[in-house]
């Protein structure tokens, strides 16, 4: 007989972390001075934009307002920046006064996700976020007061630890998701062939 059970859907934070952990590294070699804003560009329309739209579209349809504005909030950011990067920077009369203001609201909304992830359980998206709004704000600084270089670089090392956060937290969730299949019953098997 048939049953009509579904399968329960796949838990998208994985793959948004993944998504996040891949984009913000990417960002950080940027900040670094050792990339060029073009793999950044690439970068953030596809895997910071499209991916973290698509986990941000499975977590709304699993009914997770937390995951989806925050992985959809990214996915916005990621899209945005890079279009200004690729279209607009090089036409700009000047890039750090639009960094300021495109980085001002974008490291609010970090520092409210921050707060409000204090209500899970989520100790590692909890650390993520403390080290991107860090980030952010030092990136902010930068682009307004014109701070030395060395605050970029600093960003750049909380950016890959942000990053590496977002991975470990990725593999965990998928490591306990692969709970080992539970044994077949003796009567249920089929009989040797004999």
């Amino acid at each position: 007989m048939a049953t009509n059970a579904q399968a329960p859907a796949a838990n998208p934070i994985p793959f948004g972390l993944l998504c996040y952990g891949v984009s913000v590294f990417i960002l950080a070699g940027f900040l670094g001075g050792t990339l060029t804003p073009s793999p950044l560009i690439g970068y953030g329309v596809f895997t910071g934009g499209l991916g973290m739209f698509l986990a941000a579209f499975a977590a709304y349809r699993a009914g997770s307002t937390f995951g989806s504005t925050l992985l959809g909030g990214y996915a916005a950011f990621w899209v945005s920046t890079a279009f200004y990067l690729w279209f607009f920077a090089p036409k700009s009369a000047n890039v750090f006064v639009d960094l300021s203001w495109i980085l001002l609201p974008w490291t609010v909304f970090t520092g409210y996700m921050l707060l409000c992830s204090l209500k899970t359980q989520m100790h590692a998206v909890q650390l993520l976020l403390a080290l991107l709004f860090v980030t952010l704000l030092l990136v902010w600084l930068v682009a307004l007061a014109h701070l030395p270089a060395i605050f970029m670089k600093i960003a750049a090392i909380l950016a890959i630890v942000s990053a590496i956060d977002a991975w470990y937290e990725s593999y965990r969730e998928i490591s306990q998701s692969l709970a080992p299949e539970a044994p077949t019953p003796a009567a249920s098997r089929p009989a040797p062939a004999g």
